[in-house]
This record gives structure tokens, sequence and C-alpha cells, in this order.
């Protein structure tokens, strides 16, 4: 294991102990909240205490998924892929995200052509991934690359073949997502974390060059 993959490994440690916090001081306050004699003035105490707490609980799901896969539009491709014609609600996409803005990620993902359906309406509605993967042609899109452009290259390669797979796509592409000469050190990093990122070396059938998100880590 990679010293990079070592220190995610902790990293997430540590974001899932303060879950484990949060969550058990929120049970807490549930615990001895007055449930004959509630008021009016104590409830706002302890709701808007809850409410912190929660707000903390989502800020250490962010740090998982970030050391995990990323960033909050690559966990929800991610999820949606998995549970594909699946219905998945919001609740678990806001979980997910590990963020309140997760529709915006909904949008992003249906203009870069991903075919997700709302079913119902209003705020709670479900979502559906429609089609498990894109057009073949995505491995040419520059526009796509185009649109990968925040956190660090891991990240970006990352999300990268999570767009084109289950197509292979060239290491010169990959360089242009990561806009890094470090490129392959981040794509073993990923791989050392458990990611199945297939070459012409795993597999004959990927052209020499060529690099494939083969699925979800097991």
């Amino acid at each position: 294991m990679s010293r990079k993959a070592a220190v995610s490994r902790k990293n997430v440690a540590d974001h899932l102990d303060v879950l484990e916090r949060r969550l058990r001081e929120a049970l807490d306050l549930v615990h001895r909240a007055q449930r004959t004699e509630q008021t009016a003035t104590g409830w706002l105490t302890t709701s808007a205490d809850i409410g912190r707490l929660v707000a903390g609980e989502r800020d250490a799901l962010s740090g998982v998924r970030q050391e995990l896969l990323g960033g909050a539009r690559t966990a929800v491709l991610a999820y949606l892929r998995q549970r594909v014609g699946h219905a998945v609600t919001a609740g678990e996409l806001e979980g997910v995200s590990g963020i309140e803005e997760w529709t915006r990620r909904i949008r992003e993902l249906r203009d870069l052509g991903w075919d997700i359906e709302a079913l119902g309406s209003g705020p709670g509605r479900s979502y559906r991934l429609r089609a498990d993967q894109l057009d073949r042609s995505v491995v040419d899109d520059d526009a796509l690359i185009a649109q990968i452009r925040g956190g660090n290259p891991k990240d970006r390669l990352i999300e990268y073949l999570f767009h084109v797979a289950p197509w292979p796509v060239a290491a010169a592409r990959l360089e242009r997502v990561a806009r890094s000469a470090g490129w392959r050190t981040d794509l073993q990093t990923l791989i050392d974390e458990g990611w199945l990122i297939h070459s012409h070396e795993d597999d004959p059938e990927i052209p020499p060059g060529f690099y494939r998100l083969a699925r979800l880590e097991d």
C-alpha cells in the first residue's frame, strides 16, 4: 500500500469516529427529550442542538466521501450506476453526496449525457438512472474533459473513469484530465486504494496504452 493510500484510510477512520460521536450525541438528545410535557421553547432548543449535530454528521459523511470517491458528483454517479434501473431517494443521494446541494449534481450529470429520470415532483422526489453507460463516443469527447475541473488529479481521474467506463481510454486523455505529469502515480494510488483499473497487462482485450475502470472495488 502506498503512503497516500495509508493516509487516506487513516482519514476515513477519523471521519467515521466523528460521525459516530455526532450520531450518539443526537440520539442522546432524543432520548432525553420530554415525551408528555414537551414545550415549544424546550423543543426549539433541542431541535437546534440536533440540527447542529446533523450538520456535523453531514460534514463527516462528506469527509469520508472525499477520501474514498473524491467529489460529490462522482459519488452520486457511482451510486446511481450501482443502482441503475432502480428508484433512488433524495435521502440516499444526500447521504452519498454528503452535501445539501446534491440536486445540482444531478443537473450536471444530465448535462454530461446521463439519462436520469425524475420520479414524482417536489424536493423529496426520487431519481432513476435509465442506462448504465454513455455512448462509446464519450471516450473522444473533449467537452467531458473540460467539465472535470475540480479536486486534485486523483479525484479528476476517478471521476473521468466513471464517466467513460466500460470503455477503455487512452493514457494521453488521462493525462489531460489529471493535468499533472505525475498522473501515473495518482492512477497507481487509486489502484492501491482498491479501484479495479485495468490495463493491457490485466486484460488482453484492452489495447496497449489504454486503461479501463472495471467496476466498483470489492
